[in-house]
């Protein structure tokens, strides 16, 4: 049975009733360099920095209160931030949004602003707000695997992500093994 969602189109419409009949499709995209703007700095936001930065993009994280944990890639050279609260012209420039304020109007103006600006955007609070999914990733080396159950059950891709981490791990073991028995 098609999940039944109402979500904003692309220019700002109401989109009803849409049946999710199909799963998303994975996309991977080539962030190094490319400007992605995180509004807010709580423990989801975090993680979803922590994992965007092995993908070389020049964040900037917006918010009014930042983590020690984002002050040290801060320092590090990592990211940009601006603490404070958000601003229309911090969207200037940026090819991918992240918004994960836990204010749930905050969150819904940064999603119109950023549809009226044709930038891809994710809220964190509303899956049904979301241009995209963030996958759960499972990476080693160049092999990259994004995982997601099309935001109807977290806890399954967080499994399907930790099943597919373990299986890459297993595999890296087993090349290692092979190539000093070769040796």
């Amino acid at each position: 049975m098609p999940l039944r969602m109402a979500r904003k189109g692309r220019r700002g419409t109401e989109v009803k009733d849409r049946d999710m009949e199909y799963p998303y499709f994975p996309v991977f995209i080539d962030l190094s360099g490319k400007k992605v703007v995180v509004i807010g700095a709580g423990r989801i936001a975090a993680r979803r920095i922590r994992t965007l930065l092995d993908f070389g993009p020049d964040i900037t994280v917006v918010a009014p209160e930042i983590s020690g944990e984002l002050r040290q890639e801060e320092t590090a050279g990592r990211l940009c931030i601006r603490e404070r609260e958000f601003r229309e012209e911090d969207l200037d420039g940026a090819a991918l949004v992240l918004t994960a304020t836990g204010d749930d109007s905050l969150n819904t103006l940064v999603c119109r602003l950023c549809r009226e600006r044709h930038i891809p955007v994710n809220n964190a609070g509303n899956q049904a707000d979301c241009d995209f999914f963030f996958p759960g990733i499972a990476r080693r080396g160049d092999l990259v695997a994004g995982v997601t159950a099309s935001g109807r059950d977290h806890r399954k891709a967080r499994l399907a992500t930790e099943a597919i981490r373990e299986v890459l791990r297993e595999r890296e073991e087993l090349a290692w093994n092979a190539d000093e028995s070769e040796r």
